[in-house]
């Protein structure tokens, strides 16, 4: 019996977070375990981010012409399971460090490509992309904790088997989707037309959408000290592994919080604000972690995930939801998820751990929140280009047509954006 579009997603991201609330904390120490260096670790890491920078945007791109989603979806996440399960099965240490890159590369794909397909079925009025996005966020703190229970038990192999687990649900989820469930309803979903590489290259055109690429990429990847040392710094301060699990959870769950209710909020104020509110939190954020604040303090400011991370999340989809023509919203998506977020988070995790150190975290903190105004100023740079509609290029007048917005290429006019259901 196959799913609604509204259950099947929401499983969909119960599945990937699963995934990825055991991969983020746990996996590395298998690595460890099984004789991979610190170094080599970093590289394998690194090396699965090349391969989503290199060919992350031409799977979007390919993916734009697939009528079914549920192909591209199912072949990536079906690389996922396969390499995740071959990895339970010994292997030498270069076939582990390829299937390690795949694996971590394939995941990276299938999120924005999910979120795509999710943002659709928003505007088909099927669900509401933000709570069921939530479910997710509440998949990542419960691997969290049952998986480090589980791990604490049986040993760190156990990460492996839990994201061949969640892999495989994530493939049974896709086959069990309705074919179409992303789609619009009505005219528009049968005449939407395989995008033109030129068409896809305009986007890098649009002052508007380069702008939104920078304050949302520069947000994100100001967690980037938070993701990879706060572990090392709250230790330092004599901060056991439990009371680290819960500040981690007192971030996911104000993140959960603007997921599930804040769509009003953002059909009142709009992606750019979003947007902004999570770069202002940034700015304020980090420095005031970097200075080891008394415990209260640092409760309070983990509370402020809910900007740094869920609002630009929703603005940023919000963003491309209403900016990017219907038959380039996985590039955009995915050029989000690889050159914003993934590429400014690994360079700034590269340039931190060259100076950070436990006993003295500020300088690196520092930086993000660096970032965070960096992000601010591109977001005020969007407040202004940015028109509301269909980005165009703008480059100059010659070098577009005006189009629909469906399959043509970027509308040189903007669009109105109906109210949705």
């Amino acid at each position: 019996m196959l799913l609604t579009p509204a259950r099947g997603f929401t499983l969909l991201y119960i599945a990937q977070f699963l995934f990825l609330g055991v991969q983020l904390p746990f996996f590395p120490g298998w690595l460890y375990e099984i004789g991979f260096s610190e170094k080599a670790i970093g590289l394998v890491t690194g090396g699965s981010l090349i391969l989503r920078l290199l060919l992350g945007p031409v799977v979007a791109y390919w993916a734009e012409s697939q009528r079914d989603q549920r192909i591209i979806l199912g072949i990536i996440s079906a690389l996922m399971f396969v390499s995740a399960a071959l990895l339970l099965v010994g292997q030498p240490a270069w076939s582990i460090a390829l299937l390690t890159i795949t694996m971590m590369w394939s995941f990276g794909c299938l999120v924005p490509l999910t979120d795509t397909a999710v943002m659709r079925a928003d505007k088909a009025g099927a669900l509401d992309y933000g709570r069921t996005r939530a479910f997710g966020s509440g998949a990542f703190v419960f691997a969290n904790l049952a998986g480090g229970l589980l791990i604490a038990r049986t040993g760190d192999a156990a990460s492996v088997a839990w994201m061949a687990g969640a892999s495989l649900l994530a493939l049974v989820v896709i086959l069990g989707l309705p074919k179409g469930a992303e789609r619009q309803e009505g005219a528009g979903a049968s005449r939407l037309a395989p995008p033109k590489l030129s068409e896809a290259v305009r986007l890098f055109r649009s002052k508007s959408f380069l702008l939104m690429l920078t304050a949302a990429g520069l947000t994100q990847g100001a967690h980037a000290v938070y993701y990879a040392f706060s572990k090392l710094h709250w230790s330092s301060l004599g901060y056991g592994s439990d009371l680290i699990g819960v500040l981690w959870t007192i971030g996911v769950v104000a993140e959960i919080m603007i997921l599930f209710f804040g769509r009003p909020l953002l059909r009142r104020f709009g992606p750019v604000l979003f947007i902004g509110a999570g770069a202002l939190a940034a700015f304020i954020r980090w420095p005031l972690i970097g200075l080891s604040p008394p415990l209260p303090v640092v409760f309070l400011l983990q509370t402020l995930h809910a900007f740094t991370f869920a609002t630009v999340y929703l603005g940023t989809v919000e963003f491309i939801s209403r900016a990017v023509p219907r038959n380039l919203e996985n590039t955009g998506m995915t050029l989000v998820s690889t050159l914003g977020v993934g590429a400014l988070t690994g360079v700034a995790t590269i340039i931190a751990g060259l100076f950070f150190t436990a006993a003295n975290p500020f300088p690196a903190y520092a930086m993000m929140g660096a970032m965070g105004a960096a992000a601010l100023l591109a977001t005020l740079g969007l407040w202004r280009h940015w028109d509301g509609g269909i980005i165009r290029s703008e480059r100059g007048a010659g070098d577009d047509a005006p189009v629909d917005g469906t399959g043509g290429g970027i509308s040189q006019e903007p669009v109105p954006v109906p109210d949705r259901p």
